[in-house]
């Protein structure tokens, strides 16, 4: 039995909403890019949060049915997290699923009952070990609470007491994620002797077998807890794929086509014998489509096209530059590939 957040998000429908890069811990193999970590800012998925409409916006972009509330530590931020977790409820109806993520550091009584009761459905702790009965509290208090934890090669002794812990307490379940490189802490998994798995495109090596080994031994111990291990192909090819093909199908522009891997692909037009304006005008008169079948990029430097019409704008508009480009379905529209036609 899989926790019900990880449900949602295996499906994708999982807003992710980062409520603050701040963190008093100090992990060697934290993943957040430097636009994020040791930094008060506020994300849902890809959209820096200005006001509370961009949280409802983005989770209306992806049919959300739940939030994953990260950081830093959201609990260094409770007022905001627990305003945002009455937002979510309020808009969305109390069906729509919250939970939080915390190394539980700060976490008291006090504040498992704030959380309860701002509607918080479940609450995963990444914590050390001096903090480890802050969950057998969330359990007194009623709340679905777990575990979530690196499957770091060589560490599966501290693991697997982790396990007989949550197991004693009889916490509602574990959640083991493949450790993976990124830009941000690829120089500290180095420096610690760990290297990238040659099957992987981000998977640290002997990651995977550690996890499984650990659920293995649970099994065999007789360990009641559901164990789930997370690999970064379902976070990648799964979560987020699933995600992108979600906001896809909700943003795309009338002329974008979304591709299977959640992708937006169009033509871009620009020529120096005509302003974006006569162009888009002459597209639509020549080929004779809707003038919202041809658009005009963000950044105002070209004409957006449907990807089908290639012979016909070379056509109509001869000595012009043509590409094909694909793009993240995100509010920031990065650019995934670009091919001269």
């Amino acid at each position: 039995m899989f926790p019900p957040g990880c449900e949602v998000c295996l499906r994708g429908r999982k807003l992710v909403l980062f409520v603050t890069g701040i963190c008093d811990r100090s992990c060697y193999y934290c993943p957040l890019s430097e636009s994020r970590k040791g930094l008060d800012v506020i994300y849902a998925d890809e959209v820096l949060v200005k006001n509370d409409l961009d949280i409802i916006l983005e989770a209306r972009a992806i049919d959300a049915e739940g939030t994953g509330i990260t950081g830093g530590d959201p609990i260094l931020k409770l007022g905001r997290t627990l305003r945002y977790i009455k937002l979510l409820k309020g808009f969305f109806g109390k069906e729509h699923h919250i939970h939080l993520y915390t190394n539980g550091r700060h976490i008291n009584r006090e504040v498992l009952s704030r959380l309860s009761d701002a509607g918080l459905d479940e609450l995963r702790f990444h914590p050390e070990r001096g903090d480890w009965e802050k969950i057998k509290i969330a359990k007194e208090l009623g709340i679905f609470s777990g575990g979530e934890v690196p499957a770091i090669p060589g560490d599966e002794k501290s693991i697997k007491e982790f396990v007989m812990f949550l197991d004693n307490i009889k916490a509602d379940f574990l959640n083991i994620n493949q450790l993976e490189f990124c830009p941000q802490n690829a120089y500290q998994l180095k420096q610690r002797g760990f290297t990238l798995d040659s099957e992987s495109m981000a998977a640290v090596l002997k990651s995977k077998e550690s996890a499984l080994a650990t659920i293995d031994w649970a099994e065999k111990e007789g360990i009641r807890i559901p164990i789930h291990y997370c690999s970064s192909v379902v976070k990648d090819a799964v979560q987020t794929k699933k995600r992108l093909i979600k906001r896809g199908d909700n943003v795309a522009r009338p002329y974008e086509k979304v591709s299977e891997e959640g992708l937006l692909s169009k033509l871009i037009v620009s020529s120096e014998c005509s302003s974006l304006r006569e162009m888009k005008a002459l597209l639509a008169k020549k080929l004779r489509l809707p003038p919202y079948m041809i658009g005009v990029s963000s950044d105002g430097k070209v004409v957006e096209a449907p990807e089908e019409l290639i012979l016909e704008i070379k056509r109509a508009l001869p000595g012009s530059k043509i590409s094909y480009i694909e793009e993240y379905p995100t509010a920031t529209r990065e650019r995934f590939t670009e091919y001269p036609c």
